[in-house]
């Protein structure tokens, strides 16, 4: 069990935070966000980046929203988001990023290019341009697809660094599992909602672009039952 901290803006991401913390609760990580925080004298911002460097790992969920940017000892004019993220850097926490798919459906009011905040969506693209060009990130689309990618990844990444107590071979191979198995439900729901938006798309660019979408699902569906064959 390691200690694990989860960063993301809260209402556009609840759903999906939800799922990853379920998922890390799963694999009995202790998991640090925002909804296991109590009223304290402590301020806020203080309180989560003390929080981040008690971590071991860093896991950031971004949509399309910058997010809360506190106006007290801030000089930078950073989100809280944004400085949880730089927080886990400095503090030499592995950095797990995932990013919401710009192909998937999003709510206009959980964009700040329609609701005008974050300087009408520049700081978000800007903050999301610099995590995909800094870090190898991972773009989800619904929430259990995200919770089976950070599954995945939080595994890999205490393998690859040998973080926490090592595990049995037995109970890896039983999270991988569990895992694939999870991602493998969601690739197949989004197979099935783009093979049904292709029966009644007329414009030939979108059936274009439904067709590339089938494609790559195609090719993760392949990639996902081929690792749960070798799982055995």
């Amino acid at each position: 069990m390691v200690r694990i901290y989860l960063s993301a803006t809260y209402s556009d991401l609840k759903t999906s935070r939800d799922a990853v913390y379920h998922i890390l609760r799963m694999l009995r990580h202790d998991v640090i966000s925002m909804e296991d925080y109590v009223a304290t004298d402590a301020y806020p911002l203080h309180q989560c980046l003390a929080d981040v460097a008690t971590c071991e790992v860093y896991v950031g969920l971004f949509g399309w929203r910058y997010g809360y940017t506190p106006d007290k000892d801030n000089p930078t004019r950073l989100s809280i988001t944004e400085l949880e993220y730089r927080k886990a850097g400095e503090a030499g926490l592995p950095r797990l990023v995932f990013l919401a798919d710009p192909a998937a459906a999003w709510p206009d009011e959980f964009r700040d290019t329609y609701t005008g905040e974050g300087n009408a969506g520049q700081r978000i693209v800007g903050f999301r341009a610099e995590l995909a060009t800094e870090k190898l990130v991972s773009f989800f689309r619904t929430p259990d697809h995200l919770a089976g990618l950070v599954s995945v990844a939080v595994t890999r990444c205490l393998e690859d660094n040998q973080i926490g107590k090592p595990m049995a071979t037995s109970r890896v191979k039983e999270i991988k599992f569990k895992a694939l198995e999870l991602r493998l439900k969601a690739l197949l729901n989004d197979y099935q909602a783009a093979t049904e938006s292709l029966s009644y798309t007329i414009s030939a660019v979108d059936r274009e672009r439904i067709n590339r979408q089938i494609q790559v699902l195609e090719k993760d569906l392949e990639q996902v039952e081929c690792e749960l064959a070798i799982l055995g």
